[in-house]
């Protein structure tokens, strides 16, 4: 397979996630510094140079569904202080990986997990 053909070359990845709330979940994203846009049943966030959507699906039960996204991100320390000051509730604690991450998960409202994470640091 030829991995250097421009012919339909993929350009970004934008994660479908369940919401129940709409509003809660337009709230819960902007306490993070993404920007909103609100489409009917459907939002669209935008972080620097990610995006994530999410679907309003009433029925969604987090205890039985999971949606879980990993970003990669310049620098974990920072950003986790960053949120972790702003007040969010569902920031988890950083903790390093045995692949060589320096990572921490955000929960959202509804049960989707973000995973954001940098390289570790080599002394």
């Amino acid at each position: 397979m030829n991995t250097t053909d421009d012919t339909g070359r993929c350009q970004s990845v934008c994660p479908i996630m369940p919401t129940t709330d709409v509003g809660r979940s337009v709230r819960f994203y902007e306490s993070l510094g993404y920007t909103v846009a609100v489409h009917g049943d459907f939002v669209m966030t935008r972080r620097d140079g990610i995006e994530l959507f999410l679907s309003l699906m009433p029925d969604h039960d987090p205890k039985r569904t999971a949606s879980c996204v990993f970003v990669r991100v310049d620098d974990a320390e920072a950003l986790h202080a960053r949120w972790q000051a702003a007040g969010p509730d569902r920031i988890k604690p950083l903790r390093n990986t045995n692949y060589g991450m320096r990572e921490f998960a955000v929960l959202d409202p509804d049960g989707n997990m973000m995973l954001y994470a940098s390289p570790l640091r080599t002394a």
